[in-house]
């Protein structure tokens, strides 16, 4: 899971996180907050802080998302007019892994029912993951030249979700190669991959491409 960049603010009445999910999708996404908790989660993005102050569900909590990947909680003080010490200290706010020696060391499991609980278990989202502060890398000043997407106006998408698609990804840091360089890398893998007999086969098995060509849509009828 990758730590997002985050900033808190505060007035009287309330407390505001903004949190830089630019490739998360809005429409999966996970808020949890009681007392001096917090927690987001939005694949591949996940945050969890430990707040120096509470705050409390009363129905004037909001959320908001804009273009640019960013979303905006602003979320209720329990105690209107306290001030939030630390706001601006972020690595502090990450809340420290917890123990998880909770769970007895030997546990009786139930042959019938074993299958059920292990998938349960495997179900279940792990909130006390590590957490990393997001730092931004001399790397992400130089990705300007090196853009992709539409209009290569795209830069330092898989720098950090790398472990995520490292089997997606055939490139290695494509965040810092070259346009020209990975177009050449794109055309060395395709010939190394083309196979001249797979496309060889359609001479001889060819009864499906002649019934496509026999084929005539409404339109031509």
């Amino acid at each position: 899971m990758i730590t997002p960049a985050f900033e808190l603010s505060q007035d009287p009445d309330f407390l505001t996180i903004t949190i830089r999910v630019p490739y998360a999708r809005v429409s999966e996404f996970d808020v949890y907050f009681e007392g001096n908790e917090f927690k987001f989660y939005a694949k591949p993005y996940f945050l969890r802080l430990a707040l120096p102050g509470r705050i409390v569900e009363d129905g004037r909590e909001k959320a908001s998302y804009d273009d640019k990947g960013i979303f905006t909680i602003k979320l209720p003080k329990e105690t209107p007019g306290i001030y939030f010490e630390g706001l601006d200290m972020l690595t502090s706010l990450l809340a420290p892994k917890k123990s998880r020696s909770a769970k007895p060391l030997i546990q009786e499991i139930d042959p019938g029912n074993g299958e059920e609980e292990q998938e349960e278990e495997e179900e279940e989202f792990d909130w006390e993951i590590e957490q990393t502060p997001y730092e931004e890398s001399k790397e992400d000043h130089l990705r300007s030249s090196c853009g992709y997407g539409f209009g290569n106006q795209k830069s330092g998408v898989f720098g950090r979700l790398q472990e995520e698609l490292s089997e997606v990804i055939d490139i290695k840091n494509p965040d810092v190669t070259p346009i020209d360089e990975r177009r050449r890398k794109r055309l060395a893998a395709e010939a190394a991959k083309f196979d001249p007999d797979h496309y060889l086969a359609d001479f001889f098995e060819d009864e499906a491409i002649h019934h496509l060509l026999k084929y005539k849509p409404w339109w031509v009828e």
